[in-house]
């Protein structure tokens, strides 16, 4: 039994047993702190114990997702001081890498944990399970390529930066992953988007999806990408990239601790602040910036694809959920299969990190992944406690997904909750705010009365696996909501609420095997309305996580302009919207 955790932007942890993911939580979605930067996960440790029914002491061992021994032997240390003789750093480029020497070491990894489980779980410090480390970006590719049903696959991995490395492509096969190029500090793919998404006036490792919404609004701005040019360009190689960090990293930082004053003198315009207005150019910037992001990756991936013949691509690390990035290497033709790795940011470290761990120590690979709802679940009857604590009339049903549909095929709005937590920052049928998809009206009301969100940002569908290919073009398997595919006509006659203006559906593709409950409900609303696809989106609004709990749902419901909650088998309504109750039905 291995128990895995990150600490950093959205910290998590998660507990592995022969390859297979037991339990993974997210510590925002437990303290209801988005992102929860920096915060040890304790609660996640303790939620993923409780949802494996173990303690601490019955785990072997803690696998951190860090080349830890690096930094203590002195072998970062010499790579931090070749990239600073190649690339005079600032004085706070040089405090980050002096940092990540003390932070990473084994010795203060080990003294962390310690120091954190041992008053929490009541334990001696002997009692502690022992710790080991598997590297940073093999830890992003043992997930992607482990999990993945490919036997051979090219894998890329792309970030801001983990240990020495940015970007590595990697040759999978059976049991073994073999580096083929590794692309270092300072030269990040990731580090380049972040300052991209900071100078357009949102916050790095947030925002980036916001850059990826507005860039289908943006157009072709060939004075803006050769300025771009200039800041991401190809390496010496011609296949590979480098960044110049003059632009991202070392330099005065009067507006940004992504960007330097270099690149606003460079673009010719001063970063967006504020509440400014978005305006055409911020909109053509955005669309550059991921051309340039596409390109950079698509040259590297192409270079490989032709040198060693494989047409399977597992894809993994933050950069990976760049949806219109995943999207284009679907369409270039270069692979028959992708499969991007749902939870490929650094909170997906805590599964990585034991997978590949026991891969290399088992010489056995495990099965495919099947799902990801490996948080914590609720019982019927401890979902009707914390409603009848509240104080809160609702009314039961033994078809839940029949009388939700109900609800839904009548124009409301619906709080979903159903299952165990999904990981990752999609919304995937457990934790999911509906909607009919066929009314526009519907969609902007979600987006002004519930999710407040920005007016370029989609909304994305689920639709049963069997209805995938009337409403997409390519259809492909997608139950992670990490590729975006070309809607179909019919798509955009009937379900124009979850086409992005690009004419794009960022799809999950729901299965009857994996969550049964919401694949009744789409059958059941197609039943009423003709199409098996309903508008999916978080079940949070804007600046919070998403909910996990029945309390988190009961309070987001009650806070927002939801109109119905389908919780466990209960369906709650507002009294401003009532439903048709029987009195004898009603239980407060």
């Amino acid at each position: 039994m291995l128990l895995s955790y990150f600490q950093g932007i959205d910290p998590a942890a998660a507990i592995i047993h022969n390859g297979k993911v037991l339990a993974y939580v997210e510590e925002e979605r437990l303290i209801r702190f988005k992102h929860a930067a920096n915060r040890f996960p304790i609660r996640s440790i303790e939620s993923c114990l409780n949802i494996v029914g173990i303690e601490l002491t019955d785990v072997d061992k803690i696998i951190s997702g860090w080349d830890a021994p690096r930094y203590a032997d002195g072998r970062m240390a010499a790579f931090y001081a070749d990239v600073n003789t190649r690339f005079p750093p600032d004085a706070g480029t040089l405090g980050w890498q002096q940092g990540n020497l003390k932070q990473f070491t084994p010795e203060n990894q080990r003294a962390r944990l310690v120091s954190a489980l041992v008053p929490h779980f009541g334990i001696a410090p002997e009692d502690v399970p022992p710790l080991d480390f598997y590297p940073h970006h093999k830890t992003h590719a043992a997930a992607s390529f482990y999990l993945s049903p490919a036997p051979e696959a090219l894998v890329i991995t792309i970030d801001g930066s983990g240990d020495a490395e940015c970007t590595v492509v990697w040759h999978g096969k059976g049991t073994e992953l073999t580096a083929l190029h590794r692309i270092e500090i300072p030269h990040s793919l990731g580090w380049f988007y972040s300052a991209i998404t900071e100078f357009l006036g949102f916050a790095a490792y947030d925002g980036e999806y916001k850059v990826m919404g507005l860039a289908a609004y943006g157009r072709d701005n060939p004075e803006l990408r050769e300025k771009l040019a200039q800041v991401l360009k190809p390496g010496p190689a011609g296949f590979e990239y480098e960044l110049v960090p003059t632009y991202t990293h070392h330099g005065e930082h009067t507006w940004s601790e992504r960007f330097t004053d270099a690149l606003p003198e460079l673009m010719g315009m001063p970063p967006r602040l504020g509440e400014a207005p978005l305006t055409d150019i911020h909109e053509d910037l955005a669309f550059e910036a991921q051309r340039a992001l596409e390109e950079a990756v698509l040259r590297l991936l192409t270079h490989f694809q032709q040198e060693t013949g494989i047409r399977t691509l597992c894809v993994g690390g933050g950069v990976g959920l760049n949806v219109k990035m995943n999207s284009r290497l679907h369409g270039s033709g270069l692979f028959d299969e992708i499969h991007a790795f749902p939870v490929p940011n650094d909170s997906g470290l805590s599964i990585g990190a034991p997978v590949g761990y026991e891969v290399e120590h088992t010489g056995k690979r495990p099965a495919p992944l099947e799902h990801i709802y490996w948080g914590p679940s609720y019982t019927d009857e401890e979902i009707e406690l914390q409603v009848r604590s509240c104080g809160l009339a609702y009314r039961r049903y033994d078809d839940i997904a029949e009388a939700t549909a109900e609800v839904l095929a009548s124009g409301k709005v619906v709080g979903w909750f159903q299952t165990g937590l999904e990981a990752g920052p999609r919304a995937l049928g457990a934790r999911s705010i509906l909607a009919d998809p066929r009314s526009v009206a519907s969609r902007d009301r979600v987006n002004i009365a519930i999710k407040f969100r920005e007016y370029w940002r989609p909304f994305c569908p689920s639709m049963t696996e069997e209805a995938a290919a009337i409403y997409l073009e390519n259809c492909t398997q997608a139950p992670y909501m990490i590729l975006a595919l070309k809607a179909t006509e019919r798509a955009k006659q009937e379900v124009p609420a979850i086409v992005h203006v690009d004419g794009t559906v960022r799809a999950q593709t729901v299965s009857a095997d994996t969550n049964p409950r919401y694949h009744a409900l789409l059958k059941s609303f197609a039943a009423k309305t003709g199409v098996e696809v309903l508008l999916n989106t978080s079940f949070n609004i804007k600046g919070e996580a998403m909910v996990c709990s029945p309390r988190d749902a009961i309070r987001t419901f009650f806070s927002t302009g939801i109109d119905v909650l389908s919780i466990g088998s209960l369906l709650i309504e507002k009294p401003e919207t009532p439903l048709a109750l029987d009195p004898e039905d009603v239980i407060r």
